[in-house]
Protein backbone atom coordinates (compact mmCIF):
# COMPACT_ATOMS: atom_id res chain seq x y z
CA UNK A 1 0.00 0.00 0.00
CA UNK A 2 1.14 3.54 -0.73
CA UNK A 3 2.33 5.81 2.04
CA UNK A 4 0.33 8.97 2.80
CA UNK A 5 2.26 12.12 3.67
CA UNK A 6 0.42 15.19 4.92
CA UNK A 7 2.16 18.55 4.46
CA UNK A 8 0.36 21.54 5.87
CA UNK A 9 1.67 24.81 7.30
CA UNK A 10 -0.94 24.70 10.07
CA UNK A 11 -0.21 21.91 12.54
CA UNK A 12 -3.87 21.81 13.63
CA UNK A 13 -5.09 21.39 10.05
CA UNK A 14 -2.49 18.69 9.39
CA UNK A 15 -3.60 16.78 12.48
CA UNK A 16 -7.28 17.16 11.52
CA UNK A 17 -6.52 15.73 8.06
CA UNK A 18 -4.61 12.84 9.63
CA UNK A 19 -7.50 12.17 12.01
CA UNK A 20 -10.03 12.22 9.14
CA UNK A 21 -7.97 9.87 6.98
CA UNK A 22 -7.12 7.47 9.79
CA UNK A 23 -10.75 7.50 10.92
CA UNK A 24 -11.63 6.20 7.45
CA UNK A 25 -9.08 3.40 7.66
CA UNK A 26 -6.15 5.01 5.82
CA UNK A 27 -2.67 4.92 7.32
CA UNK A 28 -0.89 8.28 7.40
CA UNK A 29 2.85 7.61 7.48
CA UNK A 30 4.17 11.16 7.97
CA UNK A 31 2.97 14.66 8.87
CA UNK A 32 5.17 17.66 8.13
CA UNK A 33 4.95 21.37 7.35
CA UNK A 34 7.25 21.97 4.36
CA UNK A 35 7.76 20.75 0.83
CA UNK A 36 11.44 20.08 1.47
CA UNK A 37 10.47 17.70 4.29
CA UNK A 38 8.12 15.87 1.92
CA UNK A 39 10.85 15.52 -0.70
CA UNK A 40 13.33 14.21 1.86
CA UNK A 41 10.80 11.63 3.12
CA UNK A 42 9.59 10.64 -0.36
CA UNK A 43 13.07 9.82 -1.61
CA UNK A 44 13.19 7.04 0.98
CA UNK A 45 9.84 5.55 -0.09
CA UNK A 46 8.68 3.63 -3.17
CA UNK A 47 5.35 5.34 -3.80
CA UNK A 48 2.78 7.46 -2.07
CA UNK A 49 0.21 10.20 -1.94
CA UNK A 50 0.94 13.66 -0.59
CA UNK A 51 -1.95 15.70 0.79
CA UNK A 52 -0.94 19.33 1.10
CA UNK A 53 -1.89 22.97 1.00
CA UNK A 54 -1.60 24.55 -2.45
CA UNK A 55 1.15 26.78 -1.04
CA UNK A 56 3.63 25.64 1.61
CA UNK A 57 6.16 27.93 3.29
CA UNK A 58 8.99 26.87 0.96
CA UNK A 59 7.25 25.91 -2.31
CA UNK A 60 3.94 25.53 -4.09
CA UNK A 61 2.20 22.21 -4.66
CA UNK A 62 3.10 22.32 -8.37
CA UNK A 63 6.80 22.57 -7.63
CA UNK A 64 6.50 19.81 -5.06
CA UNK A 65 4.71 17.54 -7.55
CA UNK A 66 7.39 18.16 -10.19
CA UNK A 67 10.20 17.22 -7.81
CA UNK A 68 8.71 14.09 -6.29
CA UNK A 69 9.99 10.69 -7.41
CA UNK A 70 7.92 8.64 -9.87
CA UNK A 71 5.08 6.88 -8.09
CA UNK A 72 3.90 9.86 -6.05
CA UNK A 73 0.71 11.84 -6.50
CA UNK A 74 -0.16 15.16 -4.87
CA UNK A 75 -3.61 16.23 -3.71
CA UNK A 76 -3.43 19.97 -3.11
CA UNK A 77 -6.21 21.72 -1.22
CA UNK A 78 -6.58 25.19 -2.69
CA UNK A 79 -8.39 28.16 -1.17
CA UNK A 80 -8.58 30.09 -4.44
CA UNK A 81 -8.64 27.43 -7.08
CA UNK A 82 -10.85 25.12 -8.98
CA UNK A 83 -10.62 21.41 -9.57
CA UNK A 84 -7.59 20.63 -11.77
CA UNK A 85 -5.77 17.49 -12.86
CA UNK A 86 -2.25 18.13 -14.10
CA UNK A 87 0.43 15.46 -14.29
CA UNK A 88 0.70 13.93 -10.84
CA UNK A 89 -1.13 16.87 -9.21
CA UNK A 90 -4.82 17.02 -8.34
CA UNK A 91 -5.97 20.38 -7.04
CA UNK A 92 -9.23 20.39 -5.07
CA UNK A 93 -10.89 23.70 -4.17
CA UNK A 94 -11.78 24.46 -0.57
CA UNK A 95 -14.20 23.84 0.90
CA UNK A 96 -13.90 20.33 -0.47
CA UNK A 97 -16.70 17.86 0.02
CA UNK A 98 -15.58 15.22 2.53
CA UNK A 99 -16.71 12.26 0.41
CA UNK A 100 -15.05 13.64 -2.73
CA UNK A 101 -11.77 14.12 -0.85
CA UNK A 102 -11.88 10.62 0.65
CA UNK A 103 -12.80 9.04 -2.67
CA UNK A 104 -9.90 10.80 -4.39
CA UNK A 105 -7.48 9.50 -1.76
CA UNK A 106 -8.98 5.99 -2.01
CA UNK A 107 -8.51 5.91 -5.77
CA UNK A 108 -4.92 7.14 -5.59
CA UNK A 109 -4.02 4.71 -2.80
CA UNK A 110 -5.60 1.68 -4.48
CA UNK A 111 -4.03 2.06 -7.92
CA UNK A 112 -0.60 0.66 -8.70
CA UNK A 113 0.34 3.36 -11.15
CA UNK A 114 -0.48 7.00 -10.63
CA UNK A 115 -3.81 7.60 -12.35
CA UNK A 116 -3.02 11.27 -12.65
CA UNK A 117 -0.07 10.67 -14.98
CA UNK A 118 -1.86 11.39 -18.22
CA UNK A 119 -0.84 12.66 -21.57
CA UNK A 120 -2.36 15.88 -22.84
CA UNK A 121 -4.48 13.80 -25.24
CA UNK A 122 -5.83 11.71 -22.36
CA UNK A 123 -6.73 14.84 -20.41
CA UNK A 124 -8.57 16.22 -23.43
CA UNK A 125 -10.48 12.94 -23.86
CA UNK A 126 -11.53 13.03 -20.20
CA UNK A 127 -12.56 16.69 -20.54
CA UNK A 128 -14.64 15.87 -23.64
CA UNK A 129 -16.39 13.02 -21.81
CA UNK A 130 -17.12 15.30 -18.85
CA UNK A 131 -18.59 17.88 -21.23
CA UNK A 132 -20.87 15.23 -22.76
CA UNK A 133 -22.00 14.15 -19.28
CA UNK A 134 -22.54 17.76 -18.20
CA UNK A 135 -24.71 18.54 -21.21
CA UNK A 136 -26.64 15.29 -21.38
CA UNK A 137 -27.33 15.01 -17.64
CA UNK A 138 -27.37 18.73 -16.80
CA UNK A 139 -24.74 18.33 -14.07
CA UNK A 140 -21.65 20.30 -13.03
CA UNK A 141 -18.08 19.46 -14.02
CA UNK A 142 -17.39 18.25 -10.50
CA UNK A 143 -20.40 15.92 -10.62
CA UNK A 144 -19.32 14.63 -14.04
CA UNK A 145 -15.84 13.90 -12.72
CA UNK A 146 -17.25 12.13 -9.66
CA UNK A 147 -19.38 10.02 -11.98
CA UNK A 148 -16.32 9.06 -14.03
CA UNK A 149 -14.37 8.21 -10.87
CA UNK A 150 -17.16 6.05 -9.45
CA UNK A 151 -17.71 4.22 -12.74
CA UNK A 152 -13.96 3.71 -13.10
CA UNK A 153 -13.79 2.13 -9.66
CA UNK A 154 -16.97 0.09 -10.18
CA UNK A 155 -15.92 -1.32 -13.56
CA UNK A 156 -12.17 -1.51 -12.94
CA UNK A 157 -11.51 0.51 -16.10
CA UNK A 158 -9.04 3.36 -16.43
CA UNK A 159 -10.64 6.80 -16.42
CA UNK A 160 -9.45 7.53 -19.95
CA UNK A 161 -10.84 4.22 -21.28
CA UNK A 162 -14.20 4.94 -19.69
CA UNK A 163 -14.13 8.45 -21.17
CA UNK A 164 -13.47 7.00 -24.64
CA UNK A 165 -16.49 4.71 -24.26
CA UNK A 166 -18.72 7.66 -23.31
CA UNK A 167 -17.51 9.64 -26.32
CA UNK A 168 -18.02 6.65 -28.64
CA UNK A 169 -21.54 6.03 -27.27
CA UNK A 170 -22.42 9.68 -27.74
CA UNK A 171 -21.16 9.91 -31.32
CA UNK A 172 -22.90 6.71 -32.48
Amino acid sequence: MKDIIIAYPSKDTALQLRSLLEGEGFHVSFVCATGSSVLRIAHNLREGVVVCASILSDMGAGTLAENLPVGFDVVALSKNGREKYLGNLISLPLPVHRDEFLQTIAILISTRSAITRRTKDDSEIISDAKLILMNSREITESQAHKYLQKESMRTGKKLVDLAKEIINDFTE
